[in-house]
């Protein structure tokens, strides 16, 4: 047993419990997968859930369901949140337990958020007569990937059905195990992928009067984007523009005819993100007058903002179980988006909230940033995670 733990007030049956925690994360995380099929991820959750006791809802052609503990029909539920998918990239860690699909890999951590769900969910089948609700526990596919029903499916499957409250943490390698960071409002931002199609008209390079230069439309639309962030939106109001891929042309001489890019935009306010997605629309018309055959897609989250009452019930179970150098109430919200968010927003009052908990330790050189790779965490973090969750609901 750790005794990073003396630290932190955990409970004793909690602590017997340790060795749960850090199989079931190293287990998960030999069998990440993508967005939507996380097929073998899913059958493990399962039958874990199963096998505590709990009574799962399944969707037919979706890997996601839920787990539900009824106690009391008189009593409210509360949920929890617990993401499954994986980052298409290469494992880089050199853990006995790294990743057995080739090209796919936990460097966000969700195998993290599962081990804690998991540890939590055990503790409570077995105490349950501490209980003050009844609890159920969302599994979700496709958090990663916009394009990939998520969120957006479960809610509409009905997951959020007679939810009174609902909670989610994320890891963090960059801060210290442990370490609770929270905000009393948007913890993170409005964020959408955008996916840019610009058809010209090819050419040679010789005589490009003949052509429509799609990657020099596509260009500009992209610096005027930038353009945009920079004039348009209030500089009290952050927003980020970002163009990650950018894909056209065949040979050095020619005029390309097609060009894809895609990229993110995010916004800590409404208003920006409007602001963000209307330039867009406007850019794209503006091409279609120069000629160009121009479309925009864009797919996001609205931002997670975290309810005054979910907040303080965070904040409360945080400071039972951390010292109080591991607790920042009044954390910056992430640039991130969060699919949570659609969570969030179909509970009774939007009740709900998420927080980051550290998952770092300096002193093992594990100080990395969600999705860099290799990715490295502490898994004594585990059982602060579960701790937390397990005051919520029995309170």
């Amino acid at each position: 047993m750790s005794d990073k733990y003396s630290r932190f007030n955990l409970d004793g049956k909690l602590l017997a419990m340790h060795e749960f925690s850090i199989k079931t994360r190293r287990d998960l995380h030999q069998i990440p997968e993508a967005s939507g099929v996380e097929l073998k991820t899913t059958a493990y959750c399962q039958a874990l859930m199963t096998e505590m006791g709990y009574t799962l809802t399944t969707y037919e052609g979706y890997t996601g369901f839920i787990a539900d503990l009824t106690i009391n029909d008189s009593w409210d539920r509360v949920a929890f949140r617990a993401d499954m998918d994986a980052l298409e990239m290469e494992d880089m860690t050199e853990n006995d337990y790294r990743s057995q699909h080739a090209g796919c890999s936990h460097n966000c951590g969700h195998d993290t958020h599962m081990a804690v769900m998991l540890t939590t969910a055990k503790y409570l089948a077995e105490n349950q007569g501490e209980l003050k609700h009844n609890v159920r526990f969302a599994f979700q596919m496709a958090e990663e990937d916009m394009r990939v029903p998520g969120a957006n499916k479960m809610v509409e499957l009905g997951c959020m059905e007679g939810v009174a409250e609902v909670y989610a943490l994320h890891n963090d390698a960059a801060l210290e195990y442990g370490m609770v960071k929270i905000n009393n409002g948007i913890m993170s931002s409005y964020g959408s992928a955008w996916t840019l199609d610009v058809h010209g008209v090819s050419a040679h390079g010789s005589t490009p009067q003949k052509g429509l230069d799609a990657i020099r439309e596509a260009s500009r639309i992209i610096m005027d984007m930038d353009y945009v962030v920079a004039k348009r939106t209030n500089p009290f109001s952050p927003a980020v523009f970002g163009c990650g891929m950018f894909n056209g042309g065949t040979i050095p001489n020619a005029i390309p005819d097609y060009v894809q890019a895609r990229g993110t935009i995010r916004a800590m306010d409404a208003e920006t993100d409007q602001i963000l997605k209307d330039s867009f629309s406007m850019f794209v018309k503006e091409s279609e007058i120069r000629g160009f055959k121009t479309t925009m897609e864009c797919e996001g989250y609205p931002a997670v903002i975290n309810h005054p009452d979910a907040y303080q019930r965070v904040v409360d179970a945080a400071r039972e179980t951390v010292p109080a150098d591991r607790l920042d109430p009044n954390g910056n919200p992430m640039t991130g988006s969060e699919d949570f968010s659609l969570m969030v927003n179909a509970a009774q009052n939007k009740k709900g909230a998420m927080f980051f908990l550290g998952s770092g330790n300096k002193e093992a050189d594990i100080c990395n940033y969600l999705h860099s790779s290799p990715y490295y965490v502490d898994d004594d973090f585990l059982l602060i995670g579960a701790q937390i969750f397990i005051r919520i609901a029995c309170r």
